[in-house]
């Protein structure tokens, strides 16, 4: 870039050229990619899952509910099931590495909110405590199991307004790092509940009175066989 200076001198005019000067500007470029947000939204209001046509994929789900059917089974107060596997799980990676980035980025998060951190830390405490989680040693490796690992990301979810549970943890299995499987993927997927809610609004118009109601931790209250439980390690 040039510049130029105009001034007044006994020889007349005179113009200075200022030496040419080199702005150094840098700049930062960010890309999103949705195509996980669009994939989902596509799904959700797909024609098959709001029982407008025939789902082409009945038969993958009736072969979820055969390994369903046949290993679920109830123990002290509480089901217990393996997971319906469709592709060999020893091609699933551990997920360590991505998973322990959302950890440090959620504990960046705990040191602005220190609440949020009281809520997590009670959350994770009551699981222990019922027996939804249990603490693993660091040293655990692929090799001890004689299976796979799998890392799975959690994060805090808050909802202001709610009498209960206004912080939930919820946890990701559609995490992978690149060119990998995440547990979602080598997992059939579950029924597409959308068509019922047609039902059930239609059902819940036609009775003056209606009762609601809200089970605690259901999905929770659910266990995995422990030939299974390595596939969901937290981090």
């Amino acid at each position: 870039m040039k510049s130029y200076f105009s001034g007044r001198a006994n020889l007349g005019g005179l113009r200075e050229v200022l030496k040419e000067r080199q702005i150094d500007k840098q700049g930062q470029c960010f890309l999103l990619n949705n195509d996980s947000i669009q994939d989902t939204l596509k799904l959700f209001f797909d024609l098959e899952g709001l029982g407008i046509r025939d789902d082409p994929v009945v038969n993958e789900r009736d072969q979820a509910m055969e390994i369903f059917k046949e290993t679920v089974e109830f123990e002290n107060g509480r089901y217990v099931v393996q997971l319906p596997f469709r592709k060999p799980y020893n091609k699933l990676s551990d997920n360590y590495s991505l998973a322990k980035q959302r950890f440090q980025n959620l504990w960046r998060r705990f040191g602005h909110d220190l609440e949020l951190y009281q809520q997590y830390r009670e959350i994770i405490l009551d699981y222990t405590e019922q027996g939804i989680i249990e603490e693993v040693k660091t040293e655990t490796t692929d090799n001890e199991l004689k299976r796979p690992v799998y890392c799975l990301p959690h994060q805090a979810v808050s909802k202001e307004g709610r009498l209960t549970s206004k912080t939930r943890i919820v946890f990701y299995a559609g995490s992978h790092q690149n060119n990998e499987l995440s547990l979602n993927d080598c997992l059939w997927p579950g029924f597409n509940l959308n068509p019922n809610l047609l039902d059930i609004l239609i059902n819940f118009r036609l009775n003056a009175i209606a009762f609601c109601s809200d089970i605690k931790q259901d999905y929770k209250s659910v266990s995995l066989t422990n030939t299974k439980k390595p596939f969901d390690f937290l981090e």
